[in-house]
C-alpha cells in the first residue's frame, strides 16, 4: 500500500526508546555529542525528536559503520529505536 496524505491519519503510532549511539553506530563520544564518519540519513520522518523537540528525526538504515536501523536527530544527536504499539519493532534489523 502507498502512503498518500489521506494515509497519514491512518499511519499507526510510533514508541521512541532512545538508545545508545554507541550501540549502534562506530563512532566517539565528545562532550554531549556524538560523531560518527559517513552516515547517511535515508528521508525526514513525521516524528519529531522527544529529547529536543526542535529536530525531525531522521532515518538512518544499516550501512557499513551503523549496526542498527534508528532514526536520529541532527539538532541534539540522539539515536531512537521505533517500536509499534504492540512493542513490535518498526524498523528492520
Amino acid at each position: 500500500m502507498k502512503w498518500t496524505p489521506e494515509h497519514r491519519s491512518e499511519a499507526p503510532t510510533l514508541m521512541l526508546v532512545e538508545l545508545d549511539p554507541l550501540a549502534v553506530v562506530d563512532g566517539e563520544r565528545l562532550d554531549d555529542t556524538y560523531l560518527a564518519d559517513n552516515v547517511e540519513a535515508c528521508g525526514s520522518m513525521r516524528e519529531f525528536c522527544p529529547a529536543c523537540r526542535q529536530g525531525q528525526l531522521q532515518l538512518v538504515l544499516r550501512q557499513d559503520n551503523v549496526r542498527v536501523a534508528h532514526l536520529f536527530c541532527y539538532h541534539c544527536t540522539r539515536c531512537f529505536g521505533a517500536l509499534l504499539e504492540d512493542g513490535t519493532p518498526a524498523l528492520c534489523e
